[in-house]
């Protein structure tokens, strides 16, 4: 009964999942906290250097995260992504993909999905950790599903803890999709990733800009960098801000080349997103062995 209910949340998440369905994904097994995802790597999803964009398989990895954690039947969102690429992938290749949950508690789950070749080669290693809000897919119609609902708020708003810092976010599908500019997220994760598979980690911060900044401008997206906004205090400027990248006038890229995150960090992004009043700021953390990407939100431009 359980996996019958996970299926049916899966069939609903994928047949609103556009993107998922560009991908061409066949689910080969649905269950809770489990699921396995097939697909063919197409012409289309090569990059300049004839192997696969780094975002296809981040994507293909963090659609088995979504449908595993939602099937649970709590409405899951991605809290912290990270991934590897040990093999390149081809134009026909063949992706496996299996997601198996690590960890389970009331507020958050934790995932491990491999993806592989037909050569059954390990071609990527996508970590996830989800947060599970109180909104259920098919609340039933007693007292106790209800007030569950409740606690999670009218307001479809949800709590994501990074370190000790409180980032709000929303978790209305419909609202997720136009607030976190979907697409265009998913195409700098995978210039980002493409960076590290390039010139591999233990670089300066600098070298990651300068690499990032070729690609992005290889792409044709509408960017400026080192972009400067000042901070005021009664239209006093007492300080200034510079950030990295301001993508399509709407994202805020922030990078760094340190072995984890800090409090510091996420505090001096969500000052960049105060002063110049955006949305969302990706954390962009290329670390000795990884990639990390951090979504932060500045809930009060929502």
């Amino acid at each position: 009964m359980a996996n019958d209910t996970a299926k049916k949340i899966v069939d609903k998440m994928f047949d609103e999942d556009r993107f998922s369905q560009w991908l061409g994904i066949e689910r080969i097994l649905i269950e809770q906290g489990h699921c396995i995802l097939k697909m063919t790597i197409r012409k289309e999803m090569l990059n300049g250097f004839g192997i696969a964009h780094g975002g296809v398989c981040f994507s293909f990895a963090d659609s088995a995260l979504a449908f595993a954690s939602n099937a649970h039947g709590r409405l899951s969102v991605a809290l912290d992504c990270s991934i590897s690429f040990p093999v390149a992938v081809k134009e026909g290749d063949v992706l496996t993909c299996e997601a198996k949950e690590l960890a389970l508690t009331n507020k958050t789950g934790t995932y491990l999905i491999e993806v592989k070749n037909q050569k059954q080669q390990n071609v990527a290693f996508f970590k996830g950790t989800v947060f599970r809000t109180n909104k259920e897919w098919f609340p039933s119609t007693d007292n106790r599903s209800t007030q569950i609902y409740r606690e999670g708020g009218t307001d479809n708003r949800s709590t994501q803890i990074y370190g000790e810092e409180e980032i709000i976010v929303t978790t209305s599908p419909a609202e997720s999709k136009e607030f976190l500019f979907s697409d265009l997220t998913y195409k700098v994760i995978g210039l980002a990733y493409e960076v590290f598979n390039q010139i591999g980690g233990g670089q300066k911060e600098i070298i990651y800009h300068r690499a990032l900044k070729a690609l992005i401008e290889k792409s044709r997206m509408e960017f400026s960098e080192n972009v400067y906004y000042p901070v005021k205090i009664h239209e006093a400027i007492i300080g200034k801000n510079y950030l990295d990248f301001l993508l399509d006038k709407k994202i805020i890229l922030e990078l760094k080349a340190t072995g984890q995150f800090s409090k510091v960090h996420f505090d001096q992004v969500l000052n960049y997103l105060k002063v110049s009043k955006l949305k969302l700021a990706l954390l962009i953390n290329f670390s000795s062995n990884q990639v990390k990407i951090k979504r932060v939100i500045n809930f009060d431009k929502t």
